[in-house]
């Protein structure tokens, strides 16, 4: 089914949105990026696949290149699918060298080369198991690789020196986000609901925020405001932070949803912040400069309407441009991506 713009759906009177496409591909989708390079002006997304066949207890999934025409519809350029015998959790695009990070399921990540179209795979260290790299980051004008581990390790890897500078075990259980403050000082969120600050250079944790009561899946600094930190995760809140004054929040808004991956942009003189939430639809928050926050948008709006994600909503990514937001999701269990903008 085709869908029109639909106004009747929205909350605020001063946003609509518009759908501009749906997809389905045959695998669990993890991740969703726009793609903006000008060598390769025929790919302008890409999505990560981590699938898991229940029934054999098989791991598998893949990258998927796709080209968004005039008319924003999604086009999938096949003779460039990479499948892999291994899930794809999280991707980095690095725009100096052409090159996307991967973190797999496999305790690997790799790096697919644009320039000769290859994927290399790098092993973590002596794999004694199938543990998956849930989480990869790129820091410093992507000299620095970063990965967390599902068992809790955190490697930081020189890319430039080719050498470890950080292998440690920072946690109990998954890590599921990481957040770099800068040279000397990185931020941990896992599955033992503890947010973590630690010192690169001392390879120590100087302070543990415990104000979680489940996993953290999210850090990042608000877009307007360098000293405050954002975090949340499957517990239905969100926990703002000065980091002057961490591990002690100062503030915390409830959400009545989970939080998994968020994006953050000026639109209209607002500042807004785009939600996936784990069952519950995708979310769009209005957050002012005294750090008042305002729900301004939900999708589905009810449960009747299919027009939206059915099942938990991984990835997400925007452009904001031409006085409109373009948004890329996807869900996991539904294998769906969806092309939409918010006006």
């Amino acid at each position: 089914m085709n869908y029109e713009k639909i106004e009747n759906f929205i909350q605020d009177k001063n946003y609509k949105f518009e759908i501009l496409d749906k997809f389905n591909i045959f695998l669990n989708i993890d991740r969703i990026k726009f793609f903006n390079n000008s060598n390769y002006n025929n790919i302008n997304a890409i999505s990560a696949a981590y699938h898991l066949d229940n029934k054999n207890k098989l791991k598998t999934g893949g990258l998927f290149f796709f080209n968004i025409n005039e008319t924003y519809k999604l086009n999938l350029l096949k003779e460039k699918n990479i499948l892999t015998d291994y899930g794809i959790l999280d991707i980095k695009f690095n725009k100096e060298n052409s090159k996307l990070f991967c973190a797999n399921s496999n305790y690997t990540y790799s790096i697919y080369d644009f320039n000769t179209n290859k994927i290399d795979n790098y092993l973590l260290k002596e794999k004694k198991e199938d543990l998956p790299i849930d989480i990869i980051e790129l820091y410093n004008n992507n000299e620095k690789c970063l990965v967390g581990s599902n068992e809790g390790y955190f490697i930081y890897y020189d890319l430039i020196k080719n050498k470890e500078i950080f292998n440690k075990k920072i946690h109990d259980y998954g890590i599921w986000s990481l957040f770099i403050l800068n040279d000397n000082l990185f931020l941990s969120g896992a599955e033992d609901n503890l947010l973590k600050l630690h010192d690169i250079r001392t390879k120590n944790t100087i302070s543990i925020c415990k104000e979680y009561n489940s996993s953290i899946n999210y850090i990042s600094k608000l877009n307007f405001n360098d000293n405050i930190l954002f975090t949340g995760g499957y517990e239905e809140k969100i926990l703002l932070f000065d980091i002057r004054n961490f591990p002690k929040s100062c503030k915390e808004i409830k959400t009545n949803h989970s939080i998994w991956d968020c994006k953050l942009t000026n639109y209209k003189n607002k500042n807004l912040i785009f939600m996936s939430s784990s069952y519950e639809g995708f979310n769009i928050y209005e957050i002012d400069n005294d750090l008042n926050m305002k729900h301004i948008f939900r999708m589905p709006v009810n449960e009747k309407e299919d027009i939206f994600h059915k099942t938990i909503v991984y990835g997400l990514d925007i452009i904001n441009k031409n006085n409109k937001i373009d948004v890329l999701s996807c869900s996991f269990y539904d294998n769906l991506i969806m092309h939409w903008n918010f006006i």
